[in-house]
């Protein structure tokens, strides 16, 4: 699902880039006849460029956020465990911040525990410079089976609703979860992995709060 957004983020972009060109070709050619008013001219087409950007930015940095948003609220939820992962890309978003692209296998369970093969695409952070096998949410809808994101577990976690629906996913499976959530971009990693890198952070903020009090 993340390439085709992809694909229609690059061709929405190529589109705005056309018409900033064909807009801009328009003034020279007739620059002559809005000569007279062309501050109203100038401001009238920055305008028309920062909306056309604006759409474009939104749909690029919200498009698969606003799917799990919709997804999850229509309860097209199942579960699925990653048991392996292979790089595909880099690419850059609309504020230019650099992401990465990964394939997953993944075994998907949908309500009945059937379970269902899929290969997917999933735009991660840098960070993710491997993928660990475990379980996660995602957007399921056997009508549409290719609309698959991985869905951050606090969205799941803070929904009354679904808590029946993990209580029998780990009645019947038993998962392994992964943590997932966004920083510079979606991250999965195991809990291990996770209260580490905590540790971590905390570590060195507490020796910078040290260094700033010797300091003073």
């Amino acid at each position: 699902m993340q390439l085709k957004f992809y694909k229609k983020s690059t061709l929405l972009l190529g589109i705005v880039l056309a018409i900033d060109a064909l807009c801009i070709a328009l003034m020279i050619v007739f620059r002559q006849t809005w000569a007279e008013h062309k501050l109203i001219v100038i401001v009238a087409f920055v305008l028309f460029l920062f909306i056309l950007s604006t759409v474009y930015s939104y749909y690029d940095l919200n498009a698969d956020r606003n799917m799990i948003r919709k997804m999850v609220s229509n309860g097209d939820v199942a579960i699925a465990n990653i048991t392996g992962g292979s790089f595909v890309r880099f690419a850059r978003d609309a504020k230019l911040k650099n992401h990465v692209y990964w394939q997953l296998d993944i075994d998907l369970y949908d309500d009945d525990m059937n379970k269902i093969e899929k290969k997917i695409v999933e735009k991660f952070s840098t960070h993710q410079t491997s993928i660990p096998h475990g379980y996660v949410y995602v957007t399921y809808d056997k009508n549409k089976p290719d609309d698959i994101l991985i869905i951050p577990n606090v969205i799941i976690s803070s929904i009354p609703e679904y808590q029946n629906l993990v209580r029998e996913y780990e009645k019947q499976i038993k998962p392994k979860y992964l943590n997932v959530y966004y920083k510079d971009g979606l991250i999965i990693e195991s809990y291990k992995d996770s209260i580490k890198a905590e540790k971590q952070y905390y570590k060195e903020f507490l020796e910078q709060v040290n260094e700033t009090q010797k300091k003073s």
